[in-house]
Parts: structure tokens; sequence; C-alpha cells
């Protein structure tokens, strides 16, 4: 057994670790501590956060060697082991740790050195001189208040704590299941009942959408509420999460507001991850490997299709209306279109290249790079529509399929088989498609799908400054509007680039990332949008530095490319079977 105990140095956001276990001569005596945590998908590299270790055998000091960045080797002698160490935490993140004096927060794989031949075996922490009034939260098995254990590594790390002096619990019931709100951070008074309620309403469609038993006997959602702070990261039985605090809902709100749809979007997505990564998931991480890089081509279908269901859901399950759903959905396809890397980078390249690409994005992102979030949900609308215009079933029951082959197997997706697996279940021949859809830069043929579901698209040409797409009663006639192609923060002193799009009016003045427009036209540049969005060819003269050095150019308005999506409803029965009217279980 493995028991660590952990004291809080609250005021330097350190951890104060003492690790004991015992060791029997002969066979590795190795601890490591993780790279990266489940769900997240880059090589974090949490050793650095390490402060010093002291460690001791049977009451005797003993060496304990560094032989690479995040692993340690021990004598190899029977005996009692005890190792101390401090760990630095204050990353405000749901896949870090953090401790201050409001608040801590751990993600166990950031935290919990391991013995990598140990895994199974049980692991016990003990928290120990927290602050009195603090409270702790986790669905952790608990043996007291302080104290938790785990059966193995793999759970002690898919089990976030959260604890604190304000932490409001909030309680209902999904199909006789206990769930939890655990609200920390500061914010306003808000209708609690109208979040449990939604909540709900969320939770029992999810659970009604897959076979039983479900991968819980109760649920957790801690959610810190912050200032404009927003992300997720998915557990077997709980799921971290930060929203703004402002996305809570108001009394007497009415329709769900952008910020509350995006945060009940949020408890979604990462409630679908219960089943879909949680439960059934790419075979290379069953299990998971937290040493080093897993690369997989599924993430398209493990992020990408939760993406698609986390909005559906909330249709689907009443607590937005129809409209509302649409204009997300327009919103998602416009910010696809609109980044120019989906013609470099294909689907499964995304998913693969997560870890290097999509993990660590720059300035020329947008340009080079598509989202397996975004246009993997996009596919999956897609792949659901083909379904169902083709065959007597959809994507619900290929995803009630896998679930239920993971019950009774246990098995995952080898690369390719999820593909393989689709076609089994649906009796179709989806091969050419998930060609083009994951393995081509085509666009997707949205336009096509979408008009089986009563939805008619068009392209039209607006400024990225205008806003996303939109759910419309009309289409709208407008003349080409004027874009420059960059993003930029305005100053009192100027505009500072930090973007530009590949083909753009600044690129073709040479506009580059971190260039400062000190002028336009002779005069200060004090409104950027405003000197330069004039007529479609007009000319402007920008005067900028540039590493230091001034330099001018000068930048021709182009016409903004037709990537807004406009949606029209044009058959209100194809599109309420669509999105009530599900097909085979």
């Amino acid at each position: 057994m493995f028991h660590y105990t952990l004291i809080p140095q609250p005021q330097q956001h350190i951890w104060h670790i003492t690790l004991s276990f015992d060791h029997i001569a002969g066979s590795p005596n190795l601890l490591k501590l993780a790279n990266w945590v489940a769900g997240s998908y880059m090589i974090r590299d949490f050793s650095r956060h390490i402060l010093g270790f002291q460690a001791a055998c049977n009451g005797e000091d003993c060496e304990m060697y560094q032989l690479d960045k995040n692993t340690w080797q021990l004598p190899d002698q029977d005996g009692h082991y005890v190792v101390h160490y401090a760990v630095y935490a204050n990353d405000l993140s749901v896949r870090a740790s953090l401790l201050d004096t409001q608040r801590g927060f751990i993600d166990g794989a950031c935290l919990f050195l391991y013995a990598p031949h140990r895994q199974n075996e049980v692991h016990e922490v003990e928290l120990a001189g927290l602050p009195e009034n603090w409270q702790i939260v986790s669905t952790l098995p608990r043996i007291s208040e302080t104290h938790f254990q785990a059966t193995s590594y793999a759970e002690l790390t898919d089990h976030p704590i959260e604890m604190g002096e304000h932490i409001e619990i909030l309680r209902f019931e999904a199909h006789s299941i206990p769930h939890f709100i655990a609200l920390s951070g500061y914010y306003r008074d808000f209708d609690r009942q109208r979040l449990i309620d939604d909540c709900q309403r969320i939770c029992e469609y999810e659970i009604d959408l897959f076979p039983r038993p479900t991968p819980f006997t109760h649920y957790l959602f801690l959610l810190y509420l912050g200032d404009g702070i927003y992300g997720g990261l998915e557990h077997i039985s709980s799921t971290a999460l930060h929203a703004d605090r402002k996305a809570l809902p108001a009394y007497n709100m009415g329709e769900a507001n952008a910020a509350y749809t995006e945060l009940l979007g949020l408890i979604a997505h990462e409630y679908f991850h219960a089943w879909n990564v949680k439960s059934f998931k790419p075979t290379v991480f069953q299990p998971y490997d937290l040493e080093k890089e897993t690369y997989t081509e599924q993430l398209w279908a493990y992020e990408g299709i939760t993406s698609y269901y986390d909005d559906l859901t909330l249709v689907r399950s009443g607590v937005i209306s129809v409209s509302n759903y649409l204009n997300l959905l327009a919103n998602t396809m416009t910010r696809v279109q609109r980044n120019a890397g989906r013609k470099w980078q294909s689907l499964a390249q995304s998913s693969f290249a997560a870890w290097h690409k999509y993990y660590k994005q720059d300035e020329n992102s947008p340009n080079a790079i598509t989202s397996y979030y975004q246009h993997g949900a996009l596919f999956a609308l897609c792949l659901d529509l083909v379904i169902r215009e083709n065959s007597e079933y959809s994507l619900d029951f290929v995803m009630q399929n896998l679930y239920q082959r993971f019950l009774d197997t246990g098995a995952g997706t080898q690369e390719g088989e999820w593909q393989t697996l689709a076609s089994e279940y649906t009796g179709l021949t989806l091969n050419d498609f998930f060609n083009y859809g994951l393995y081509s830069t085509e666009d997707l043929p949205l336009a096509m799908c979408l008009r089986q579901a009563g939805i008619e698209l068009r392209w039209l040409p607006e400024n990225r400054s205008s806003g996303n797409g939109k759910l419309v009663s009309e289409f709208p006639d407008f003349a080409p509007q004027a874009e420059l192609g960059c993003r930029y923060t305005q100053n009192k002193d100027g505009a500072v680039i930090s973007h530009v799009f590949s083909g753009s009016s600044a690129e073709e003045a040479t506009l580059k990332p971190n260039d400062k427009i000190i002028a336009v036209n002779g005069l200060a540049c004090t409104d950027f949008a405003a000197q330069t969005q004039t007529a479609v060819g007009d000319v402007h003269v920008l005067h900028f530095f540039r590493e230091g050095v001034l330099r001018h150019t000068e930048l021709t308005v182009q016409a903004a490319e037709p990537h807004t999506a406009y949606l029209k409803i044009v058959d209100e029965d194809l599109l309420q079977q669509w999105l009530f009217n599900q097909k085979s279980q």
C-alpha cells in the first residue's frame, strides 16, 4: 500500500507530501511523477514544480537518485520507505493543483509520485493541517473526513479534490442517482433552482441515451467560479469545471443567455464524457500511460462527437430553445470555416497532432490547424444525418452499441475500428464518407446534410468583427463587407497585431504579429477598426514599429470571404424529426 500525507503551506502555495510504502528487494524501486493528465493531451512536466526530496529506509536516511526529469531511484533493499517532498501549487486550471489561503484543488496526477510496477495496489491519501473551516469535496472513496483510499493509482488520479472555506453544495437526483454541484469561488446570488432543474434535465437525458448501468453510482460537478475563466476536465464520477461568475443564472432569466448557455454546454460536455472516453475509449488509453505522449487519430470521435452532443443535449432536454441551438450551430460552423487551417490539416491529423499543435497554439495556428472539437462536432453532425438518411438508425444507435460493447467486453477501439464498428452497427458502407471527412481537407457537406434536416445553409461575406453565424427567417442581401484579416489589441498609442490570416489584406500589406501600428493615413492610430473599415478597394498608408524600427506599408481593403454561416428553417417537420424524433434505440 502507498500512503500519502499532505500538509498545506497556503501562503507559499506549497504542498508538503510524505509518501510511505514497503519494498521487497529484487524488484524495481522507482518513483515517477506523471507528465500529463488524462483528458488533456499535452506534456505538462509536472515534476518541474517539485522543490526537494528527503528519503529514509527503516528510519535511516537513504539516497534518492534522479534518473530523468520525472524518475527517481531508491535503494533496492527490504524495508519501510518514507519519502518527503514539496510541490509548488499555484495553477488556476482544472488539470493541475492550486493552494492558497482561500482554496485548494488537487488533480492527483500532478502531485502523487507512483511506482510504475505497483500501480494496481491500494493508494491512500490523508489531508492534515487544513484550516479548521475548510470543507473537502471529492468522489474519491473516503475512510474518514480527511482520509481517502483508492484501489489503484489510476483510481487515485481520477477523482479530483476540491477544498476551501466557501463551498456550497446543491443536490438533485437524476433517475434516482445522487448528483451534487459543489460551487466554490466568489459569485453573486443566483437562481439555484434553475441551475438544479437544468442540470437534472441534462443528466437524465444523457443517462437515457445510453444502456444501463451508468458508469457511476453518484456524480459530482466541481464548479469553480472566477473572473473570465472557462474550462472542464472529465473524470469517471465527477468533473472539474471553471466558469465566469457571471454565467450563473439570474432570477427570472427566461431564455438562457449566452453565458449561462455556455456553462450548460460545458456541463453537458463533461458529463457525456463519463460514457464517451471514461468508459469506451481508444485502446491506446487502456490504460493511460501518463509518462509519455500517446498518439491516436481518434480524438475527433471522443472529443468531436462529445462536442456535437453537448449543445444537442441542451435542446433535446429542453433547457434551451431550438432557435438558440441553431444559433450555436451557426457559430460553430462559422468558427471552423473562418480558419484557413482546415485546408492544411485533416481531422485525423488534428487528433494525432494535438500534443504539439492544438495544445501549443501560436499566432499562426488559425492558418495551420483545425479543431478536432469544433470541426469534429460538425463531422459528427454530418455523420448523424447521413446515417439517418440512409438507414433506420442514427448516431445515437452507434454510441449506444459502443457503450454496450464496452460493458460486455471492456474493449476500446483500435485505430480505424470506430469507423468499422459504425458501418457494422448501421449496415451502411461508410468508408468513402469517413475517408472524405477524416482524411481529406475538403469542406464537409454541411449544406447537403442540413437540407435533410429541414435547414438551408448559406455562406455570406460578413466581416469577422460583425459577429458569428446566425439563424434568420430570411437571408439578408448586403454588399460585401470590408475585411482586414487580422486580430489586434487597440491601445492608446497604437494597435498591436496578434494574428494575421492567410490571404487577407493584412497579409498582402506584409504585416505580421507584434507589429505596432501607430498611424493610419498620417493620423495617430487611436481606433484602427474605424480608421480602416471603409469601402472595399480603399488604400490606407500605415506606419508601424517592427522590432523598434519604424516602417510603413499600404493596406488595400479586401472584401470579406463568404465564411459566415446563415441558417434558415425550410421544413419544420424534418427539423423536429432530427432534433426530437430519434431513430431506433
